[in-house]
């Protein structure tokens, strides 16, 4: 019987984090289908380390300038392509997720489709040239 709650134990703490990052990749999905997607400006970039060696996974903070709201500060972590580079200054395009304005994911081609121009009026003209 003590064999048999131990093997399970182990089986569960194996598949476990398969089924987080599944949960994680679904989350995501629906921002993608249903959340707001808006462009966010780079504050600033960190790598994160993964046992003690950086990985291609970059911790960026942003600055999100709603119309009619005041500004507030997000940060992201995701996967960098080792020839992409990040400065601060840049507009991301992000998406948030409908039921929690607070997690962030980077916007993919279905939400670039809906995208919401902010920022000030100027950037917002430049956003429309490049869009078209």
């Amino acid at each position: 019987m003590l064999k048999i709650v131990l093997w399970s134990l182990a089986g569960l703490a194996a598949v476990s984090p398969l089924l987080w990052f599944l949960f994680q990749k679904w989350r995501s999905s629906q921002a993608e289908k249903h959340g707001v997607a808006m462009y966010a400006t780079v504050t600033g970039f960190e790598p994160v380390k993964a046992f003690g060696r950086e990985s291609e996974i970059m911790k960026i903070k942003l600055w999100l300038q709603e119309s009619g709201h005041s500004g507030r500060e997000l940060s992201l972590k995701t996967r960098v392509p080792p020839g992409q580079k990040i400065q601060s200054g840049m507009m991301l395009p992000i998406v948030f997720d409908p039921k929690t304005p607070d997690r962030v994911y980077p916007a993919g081609p279905e939400a670039m489709k809906r995208m919401k121009l902010t920022g000030s009026r100027e950037q917002r003209r430049q956003m429309r040239k490049q869009k078209m």
